[in-house]
């Protein structure tokens, strides 16, 4: 069975509980929806937000922050949105602006050895990322997603 069935667990309970034990401003988690075009990237759950604009947010893979991440199975994780490589390249990453994120780490949410989804933490007004985004072994996913693919070695 390759579907996830968000209905056996309280996914946006679990994401706000997580957000504030980490001491993050915002968190969220974007999962991929089917439509007649394609595969689009939403985000479905958020915590701490400032508006609904992140509603309006479409990615494909490869594209934004989820997009990436979906994309390459891996984390990322921008400690300065200041700089200028991000900054130069600000409008790939709509979830920064609408958010108003100044650092953020974003982990892969993963479900039988496929990437399922993005799970995002930020934080904004150069607030420093917590210490426990140094370690994101600690995060070990949300619900029925890990944060890593578990393979038999």
């Amino acid at each position: 069975m390759n579907q996830i069935d968000f209905s056996q667990h309280d996914y946006q309970n679990e994401l706000d509980r997580l957000r504030l034990r980490y001491q993050f401003d915002f968190a969220g988690i974007a999962l991929p929806t089917e439509d007649h075009v394609g595969t689009k990237i939403k985000w479905r759950y958020v915590s701490g937000n400032l508006n609904e604009r992140y509603q309006r947010i479409e990615l494909r893979y490869g594209r934004g922050v989820a997009g990436n991440v979906m994309k390459t199975g891996k984390p990322m994780i921008i400690t300065d949105a200041n700089e200028q490589q991000i900054q130069s390249a600000l409008f790939n990453y709509p979830i920064l602006i609408s958010e108003q994120l100044t650092s953020m780490i974003a982990i892969p949410l993963w479900h039988n050895h496929r990437v399922k989804g993005v799970l995002l933490f930020g934080q904004r007004d150069n607030t420093p990322l917590p210490k426990i985004a140094r370690d994101i072994s600690e995060i070990r996913g949300i619900g029925s997603l890990t944060s890593e693919d578990k393979v038999m070695q």
